[in-house]
């Protein structure tokens, strides 16, 4: 027994029909009418005519299936029946209107489902990919309403739940993706690695278990205190994102001058700044539902699989947090490689520039002049002398102990770190010294969009918006959408459900 399905005209004769009243509006009603509301008024007859010929393409299929011959695994007693689903596109709903053959004890077929790779939601891949793309950069409200400008009405729960859904094959993508030819590099570049932290304002059932207790501790004794005094910040809130980074970059030596030549005010620079190697083949990651340790081990993976015999220099950058230098060690030791772990000279600018405010009275041009004065130390001598001199330069400037206590962090921060403060080496060698890839993939992953004012996160919509701005940040978004829809057509439609 063949289907029948009710023959009809042209699928696309009302895609044409509305193309045709739209000229003759232009050509009569239009002519009295500012360019503002033209263009407004054929941009929606221009989305109403795609829509009609997505509508006109499914009706066509829809009739040619119709035609066709018996489908291949259909029993021959299946009963055939007409169905039809809604499919939110880019330029409108549409309905979809496909056979189902139904069979006593077998589950419902349905051909063309598979054919056009059907979403088992109502919202297309391009409403998907667009939902995403706008949670990336905006709140789900603003996202949201911006998608309701363009036609696409998407409410803000199922926008989460498409963000949730459209990530999933994140950790997939990188385990599988092929190798990309501008990997192979020299191995006299660097392989450079760094990672970093940032807080995240979670929503009270987010922050892990022991932030969660430290919470309920601090609740149990709560005054409310004067209403109108300034609000303290909440201490159980927040839930660290890791972010890393990891890229191949040329070495360049440099002197210390160069570096302390550019903490001076531009006014006062006596050489132009050097241009130097632009990071190449980067690729960031942040994770708010992962722990540091799997976040490095996952970054070490990846330089693993950039310098599988550890030919060339592995830098590691990092921000001098003492169990992420033991978590970097750990990672090397675990794949046998010798690592450079460099302490970012940003984070030991806020320690001397505290022990300057302290030793001089405040910010002021002597304070920055003794900061670059130290800078300059630590890039050319050990560290211990570098310690022995700030102890000294505050013992001559006979400072209160209040004030002494800044530069005594400041010192034992130095000292313990010695290790990683080998700068003169680094500079030697031609290895990075400053975390602004790391710092700057912290911002825009995490903090430009999840620091926005009143934002508060669930583990799930935190860990798939940094996924989302990760790849768009790596410039692999439009790889991994193309990814994801295969992985999700094989989800939707395996072959061995197609086959039954």
């Amino acid at each position: 027994m063949q289907p029948h399905l009710a023959p009809s005209d042209d699928p696309f004769a009302a895609a044409l029909a509305h193309f045709s009243t739209t000229c003759d509006w232009l050509r009569a009603d239009a002519m009295d009418l500012a360019h503002g509301e033209i263009e407004t008024h054929v941009l929606l007859a221009s989305r109403e005519i795609a829509r009609r010929m997505v509508q006109g393409h499914f009706d066509l299929r829809a009739r040619q299936e119709r035609q066709a011959p018996w489908p291949d695994g259909v029993a021959p007693d299946a009963v055939p029946r007409a169905q039809a689903c809604n499919l939110d596109t880019v330029v409108g709903r549409v309905r979809v209107s496909r056979w189902a053959w139904q069979c006593t004890g077998a589950p419902t077929i349905r051909p063309m489902d598979a054919a056009v790779d059907l979403p088992c939601e109502v919202y297309s891949s391009g409403v998907r990919r667009f939902v995403c793309e706008q949670l990336a950069d905006r709140s789900v409200g603003h996202s949201c309403e911006a998608l309701e400008q363009l036609g696409i009405e998407v409410p803000r729960r199922q926008a989460e739940q498409l963000a949730v859904r459209m990530a999933q094959d994140f950790d997939a993508f990188y385990a599988e993706r092929e190798r990309p030819a501008n990997d192979a590099v020299a191995d006299t570049t660097l392989l450079v690695l760094s990672t970093d932290a940032k807080g995240v304002r979670m929503l009270p059932r987010a922050p892990r278990e022991a932030t969660r207790k430290a919470a309920a501790r601090d609740a149990t004794d709560v005054v409310r205190g004067d209403p109108m005094a300034a609000r303290q910040e909440r201490a159980h809130d927040r839930r660290m994102a890791v972010v890393t980074a990891i890229w191949d970059q040329e070495p360049c030596v440099r002197e210390a001058r160069e570096i302390v030549e550019q903490l001076k005010p531009p006014a006062q620079r006596t050489s132009p700044k050097r241009t130097l190697p632009r990071p190449q083949n980067k690729q960031v990651a942040a994770t708010v539902e992962k722990d540091q340790r799997t976040a490095i081990g996952a970054m070490f993976a990846e330089a693993q699989r950039r310098d599988p015999e550890h030919r060339r220099t592995w830098v590691v950058v990092i921000d001098g947090a003492e169990t992420q230098s033991e978590v970097v060690q750990q990672e090397a030791d675990r794949l046998g490689v010798r690592v450079v772990i460099v302490l970012d000279l940003i984070h030991v600018l806020h320690y001397l520039w505290r022990a300057a405010i302290a030793i001089h009275g405040g910010t002021n041009a002597a304070a920055e002049r003794w900061v670059r004065t130290y800078v300059g130390k630590l890039l050319t001598r050990p560290v211990v002398d570098v310690v022995a001199g700030l102890r000294q330069s505050a013992t001559l400037r006979d400072i209160t102990d209040a004030r002494r206590e800044a530069v005594e962090d400041c010192a034992e921060y130095l000292r313990a770190r010695s290790r990683q403060l080998d700068y003169a080496a680094a500079l030697r060698a031609g290895l990075p010294i400053a975390s602004g890839v790391i710092e700057g993939a912290c911002r825009s992953l995490v903090q430009d969009r999840m620091g926005l004012t009143g934002a508060r996160w669930t583990v799930q919509g935190a860990e798939a918006v940094r996924r989302i701005r990760a790849l768009i940040a790596s410039g692999d978004w439009n790889a991994y959408c193309r990814f994801h829809l295969k992985k999700e057509h094989a989800r939707n439609y395996p072959p061995a459900k197609a086959a039954a």
